[in-house]
Parts: structure tokens; sequence; C-alpha cells
């Protein structure tokens, strides 16, 4: 028995020295060693390489071609004329040119693009920004779980430290007759009993510390404390809301205006310049059949009807998207306030509750105390005292709970809220 009393103090003075962790330091690491976090880089990576593809139209188009032909007739003049007589064109004919085409303007084609491409990395990078969010909801979870634990330890080393207290002194009355041996063994087999509770509390808050320690790559000891958060409830009645789900609503329907805009920028006429040049037989003149260098430039303009039968519906169903999206935010917000309620009321509720435990707390300990002097004189037995006891470990494992819960609710609303703990 005085064994386990040394390891238990042992425990409590390495708990000391150890280094301590906040939320906001474990939700760092998590952020840190989470995969998804690199994603945004590729993401970024992704959008500018499809943006700067994009911008590359803007650049003159060159195009080689090659031609080599046969054909059964050719064109010729039957028509004598005095004093001309045309060359008879070859039947087999060579051309080679290089075209050169330059956007002059594209309809808004190209800008409309990079915007279609920039508002859908953002609806990519807000997706992401949501997972992570959810990252820091389970962290939390994870890290209120460790704080109950904790305490818990801390709550049955003391009550094992009362107890042994209580076993000293009935170990001397039994010594002097004043007290049956089952007294002895009745406190011996109750701090058994707590030890046991022991085992499961710590069993249970290494299942959590391992969980914690795979999402931050780190490697958490038994003793390693976790400082309580200073969780400040702030209420506010402020209309927007700090959630990336909120944000990501918004990109979505940016990103549905931006298709509106290209459905408008393709049925816009289009300029553009050309240049060909070559070399072949016949070349311009096709009334002289030798090779010869050629060359023909201007500016073209092209404007294709076609897409003005299918752009009312394609508007139509884009704008349908948009009503979509809103309804989903609208949908979401809803929800949204109807969670911030709930934790309110859960904490209203948790506060009432640990004003009466903190009296029950007092009351009990009064009660254990008083019972330990009768126990002393011989009035009660051991079983007396233990059930007191017990009523009064029941009472502040109570207020653990309540406290820590409370601790959650407001955490929670705050994430709930959108706002960092």
């Amino acid at each position: 028995m005085r064994k386990l009393i040394f390891i238990l103090g042992l425990s409590l003075q390495i708990t000391a020295y150890a280094q301590s962790y906040t939320l906001p330091v474990i939700e760092s690491l998590a952020i840190q060693n989470y995969p998804l976090i690199k994603q945004s880089d590729l993401l970024n990576k992704t959008a500018q390489l499809s943006v700067e593809n994009i911008q590359r139209a803007l650049y003159p188009q060159i195009t080689l071609n090659g031609q080599a032909s046969y054909q059964t007739d050719v064109t010729s003049i039957q028509i004598p004329i005095p004093g001309f007589s045309p060359s008879t064109l070859s039947k087999d004919q060579y051309r080679a040119t290089i075209d050169v085409q330059q956007n002059i303007y594209d309809g808004g084609i190209n800008k409309t693009m990079t915007q279609i491409v920039e508002a859908g990395n953002k609806v990519a990078l807000l997706k992401n920004e949501v997972n992570i969010y959810q990252l820091k909801e389970r962290v939390t979870q994870l890290y209120c779980s460790i704080l109950y634990t904790q305490s818990v330890i801390g709550q049955i080393e003391l009550i094992n430290k009362d107890l042994s207290q209580a076993l000293s002194k009935v170990e001397a009355l039994h010594k002097n007759g004043l007290v049956f041996n089952n007294n002895v063994l009745q406190i011996k087999a109750q701090i058994l009993k707590n030890q046991q509770k022991l085992t499961e509390v710590i069993a249970s808050k290494k299942i959590v510390l391992d969980a914690l320690g795979l999402l931050t790559n780190t490697n958490f000891q038994l003793t390693t404390p976790f400082e309580m958060p200073n969780t400040i409830l702030a209420v506010d009645n402020q209309p927007e809301y700090e959630r990336p789900e909120f944000r990501l609503f918004d990109a979505q329907k940016n990103n549905i205006q931006s298709q509106l805009a290209l459905v408008d920028a393709k049925n816009n006429p289009k300029i553009s310049a050309f240049l060909q040049t070559g070399y072949g037989r016949p070349a311009l003149n096709m009334l002289k059949n030798d090779f010869a260098l050629f060359g023909i430039g201007g500016i073209r303009l092209q404007w294709s009807l076609g897409n003005f039968y299918t752009a009312k519906r394609e508007k139509t169903i884009l704008q349908n998207q948009t009503l979509i999206v809103q309804n989903e935010k609208e949908t979401y917000s809803l929800n949204h306030r109807i969670e911030l309620q709930k934790y309110l009321d859960e904490i209203e509720k948790l506060n009432s509750l640990i004003v009466a435990d903190k009296e029950l707390i007092e009351l009990r300990n009064q009660i254990k105390n008083t019972s330990l002097v009768q126990l002393n004189n011989g009035v009660i037995t051991a079983n007396d005292y233990l059930k007191e006891v017990n009523e009064y470990d029941q009472a502040n494992q109570l207020l653990i709970q309540h406290q820590t819960q409370v601790v959650q609710s407001k955490l929670q609303y705050h994430l709930t809220k959108g706002k960092s703990n």
C-alpha cells in the first residue's frame, strides 16, 4: 500500500515538470501534420498553370502547313489572245505555308476563362479549408476528453490519499484493540477498487492520447499535462459568420456568375489579324506555273450565331444552380443558428449544475470529515465511512464532468460561430 502511495506521488511530481500543451498549440500541430494542408499549394499551382495556358491564347498562333497534290485537270484559258500565250499549269502542285493569327478582340472569352479558373480554385481552396476546420473540431473533442481523464485521475489520487490517511488511523486503532480487523480490510479493499478505476481511466486517456498523437505527429506521455483553455463565452448578434462554409457558398455563386459571363462572351464577335506566307507552285498568280514566294495578310471578323440558339437555356441552367446554392446556404444558416442556440442552452444548464455541485461537495466534505472522526471514535464502522467517501467522490466526479462539458460546449460554440479558441 505504501508503494502505491509512493507511485502516485511520483506521478504527480513528474506531471509537474513535464512540458504542458494548450489547445491552440495542439491545433497548430494537427494542421501542420494534416495531409490536406499540402493540397492548398497544389491547387494554387494548378490554377496558376491553367491561367498561364489561357493567357497563351493572346500570343500569336503560328501554324506550319505543307501540301503536295496531283489533280486530273487544271485551269486553262482556251480563248486566243493576240500577243499572249499563258503557261500551262502543272497537274502536280506544291505548297508550304506559315500562318500567323493574332487575336485583337476575342469577345472577352480569355478574361472570362481566367476568372472561371480563379473562381473554381477559390471554391476548391475553401472546400479544403472546410475539411481542415472539421479537423479542429475533432482535435477539440479529443483535447476535452484528455482534460476530463486528467481531472478524474487527479480526483482518484486525492481520494486515495484520504483513504490512506484513514487506513493509517484505523490500523493504529486495530493494534490497540479498539476496532475489528474487518474495518482495516474494508478500507484496503476500497483503495484497491479505486486503483482499478484509476487503471481504467489511464487506459482511456492513453487511447485518446494515441489518437491525438497520430493527428499531431507528437509522442505524448501519460504524464503530459494539458492546460485548461480560457473559455470566455462572448455572445454577439452579428449576422455574418466566419465559418468557411459561408464563404464557400459565396464562392460557388461567384463561380456560377463567371460561367454566366462566359455564355455572353461566346456570343460576341471576334476580331483577329492574320498573315500567311509561303512558297509553292503555283503561287498567288494562278497563271504562272513556277515556284514562287507569296504572302497575304489582313483583318478577320468572326461572329458565330449558333450560340444564340442555346444561350438562353444555358443561362437558365446556371441561374437555377445559383438558386440551389442560395437555398443550401439558407438551410445551413438555419441549422447553424439552431446549433449555436443548443450550445448556449447547454452552457446555461451546466453553469447551474456546477453551482449546485460545489454546494453539494462542500456538504459531502463536511459529512466525510465527521464520519472519519466517528470512525476513529468507534461510533461507526469503516463501511459507513466508505459510503460517505464514495458520496463525496461521486459529487466531485460530477463537478469534473460538468466543468469539462461546459468548457467543451464553449469551445464548440466558438468553433460553430467561426471564432478561434
